[in-house]
Parts: C-alpha cells; sequence; structure tokens
C-alpha cells in the first residue's frame, strides 16, 4: 500500500534533530547507509510521567531505506556493530524498526 504524497519523512530524521547515521552490510557488502533514531535499552526513556522500557536496542528509520535489508546483517552504529536480528518490523506509515543485539563474540580467555 502506498503512502501519502505529503508524508515527507526526512524533517523527521534530520541529523541536526534526533537522527544518527547507520551503515548496515552483509559480508564486505554495504546494504545501505540510512538516517534514524537509534534507542539504546541502556538508557531509560520517558514520555511525561512514563518510562519507555524495552529489551534490546534497536533503529527506527524510513522503511523505504531498509527494504533490502535482511535478518543476520551488521548494522553499525556510532561506530559499534550491531546484528539484525530479524527482517525490519514495518508500522504501516512508512516507519520501520530494525531489532538488534549486541554480537555473539567468543573471546580468547588464553587458557
Amino acid at each position: 500500500m502506498p503512502h501519502p504524497d505529503w508524508e515527507d519523512l526526512s524533517a523527521f530524521f534530520e541529523p541536526d534533530e534526533f537522527a544518527t547515521s547507520a551503515v548496515i552490510t552483509r559480508g564486505a557488502e554495504m546494504v545501505a547507509e540510512v538516517l534514524g533514531i537509534f534507542d539504546d535499552p541502556n538508557e531509560v526513556a520517558t514520555l511525561g510521567e512514563y518510562e519507555i522500557d524495552h529489551p534490546m536496542p534497536r533503529f527506527v528509520c524510513p522503511e523505504i531505506d531498509v527494504a533490502n535489508a535482511r535478518k543476520g546483517d551488521v548494522v553499525t552504529i556510532e561506530g559499534k556493530a550491531f546484528d539484525l536480528m530479524q527482517e525490519p518490523e514495518l508500522d504501516g506509515t512508512g516507519i520501520a524498526a530494525l531489532m538488534l543485539a549486541e554480537p555473539n563474540v567468543i573471546y580468547d580467555a588464553g587458557l
């Protein structure tokens, strides 16, 4: 279903206001570079008297910019890499949420 022509999401995802840049890669190939809003679960956001809590990091952006993103891609935000845990969640208004997780890294303990 097409979105209304009057919807201009670029004003909402303006880097001078709220947005930050994310680079989505699959292997060595860049899939997309997109502007969006990064929600870090380590920072508790408030909305009036309510606290907004979500269990994992997520990146909210225009759905058209992440049309080629797939589960398993790597999303790099502010120099930190995250795994894309599922296909982008579309909300029906032209906005998508990328559910992220810190990569599962096995460290060499030197034992």
